[in-house]
C-alpha cells in the first residue's frame, strides 16, 4: 500500500474504533501513524484485479467478530492483524496457482527459472491472479507443448541424427531394472495356502497382504522349475515331480533361471 491507501485504511478504522480515533485527531500523531502503518504494510497490496482481497474487508471481518473471535472487544486494529489476514489469503492464493509454461526457451535454464520465479511473486504480492489451469489448455500454450513434444524422437535439426544414437538407447535401456522379467516363477499361480496369487500377479506376504516385488514365495519358486526344466541331477523332466517329493536339487532351480526356455518373458 502506499501512503494515501494507507490514510484511507486509518480513516476507515477511526470510524469503526474510537481507540483508534483519539489517536488520529492530532495531526502530528496521526502522520506519524501513518508512516509506521505504511512501513509495515508497504508489500500488502490495497486490493487485487481478481476481487478476491481488500484491506477494507479484512478491517471489517475483524471487527466483526466471526467465528467467535472476540479479540476486537480487547485490542485495538494493529498492522500485525493486516499481516496476518494478508498471509492467510496469500497462502491460499498460492495453493490455487498451478505454475504456467514459461514462453522463455527451456534449455536456457535461467531464463525459464526466472520467469517462472517471476510469476510466483507477482501473484504471491497480488500483482497477477493465480493461474488455475496449465497454460498448456490455452492455444498459445499448447502450440508450445506440441513443438516441443513433436521433437521426441526426431532428428535434430539440419544434421539428419536422433537426438539418441541407438546405441545409446540400447545402452540406457539395459540398465533399467525390470523386476518382472527378473521373476521367472511369476509365469504359475502361487501354490501357498494364504497366497494363491495368480498367474503374473506378485506373491501377496500374509497376514498384512503386503505384495513382494522382489521376489517371490520359495514354493512357488520350486514349482516353477518343476513346471519349466529338466532336473540335470535326476534326469526328471519337466513337470514331473522330483523323487522324494520335496528333493528338489538347486541345479534344477539354476536351470531354469539361466535358460532361455525358462525367463519368464513379461506381457
Amino acid at each position: 500500500m502506499n501512503p494515501r491507501e494507507t490514510a484511507a485504511l486509518l480513516r476507515l478504522l477511526a470510524t469503526l474504533d474510537g481507540r483508534l480515533r483519539r489517536a488520529m485527531t492530532d495531526p502530528q500523531l496521526a502522520a506519524r501513524t501513518i508512516d509506521e502503518w505504511n512501513e509495515a504494510t508497504v508489500h500488502i497490496p490495497a486490493a487485487t484485479e481478481d476481487g478476491t482481497w481488500d484491506v477494507m474487508h479484512a478491517v471489517r471481518a475483524f471487527y466483526e467478530q466471526q467465528r467467535g473471535d472476540h479479540t476486537a472487544r480487547y485490542f485495538a486494529y494493529e498492522p500485525h492483524h493486516l499481516l496476518a489476514a494478508w498471509a492467510d489469503h496469500r497462502g491460499s492464493r498460492m495453493e490455487r496457482h498451478t505454475d504456467p509454461i514459461p514462453a522463455a526457451d527451456p534449455d536456457d535454464v535461467s531464463a525459464y527459472r526466472a520467469e517462472l520465479v517471476g510469476t510466483r511473486q507477482a501473484v504471491a504480492t497480488g500483482q497477477a491472479p493465480p493461474s488455475r489451469y496449465r497454460a498448456a489448455l490455452d492455444p498459445a500454450g499448447q502450440r508450445r507443448l506440441d513443438a516441443l513434444t513433436a521433437r521426441i524422437g526426431a532428428d535434430v535439426p539440419g544434421s539428419g541424427a536422433p537426438y539418441i544414437r541407438p546405441e545409446v538407447r540400447e545402452e540406457l535401456r539395459s540398465h533399467v531394472p525390470n523386476t518382472r522379467a527378473g521373476l521367472p516363477a511369476l509365469g504359475i499361480d502361487c501354490p501357498v495356502a494364504k497366497c494363491r496369487a495368480t498367474e503374473r500377479r506378485p506373491s501377496h506376504q500374509p497376514p498384512q497382504g503386503r505384495e513382494l516385488r522382489r521376489t517371490v514365495h520359495g514354493q512357488r519358486r520350486d514349482a516353477w522349475a518343476v513346471h519349466t526344466a529338466p532336473c540335470p541331477e535326476s534326469a526328471a523332466p519337466p513337470r514331473a515331480s522330483p523323487v522324494p517329493p520335496r528333493n528338489l536339487t538347486p541345479a534344477r532351480i539354476q536351470v531354469t533361471l539361466t535358460s532361455p526356455e525358462g525367463r519368464f518373458a513379461a506381457a
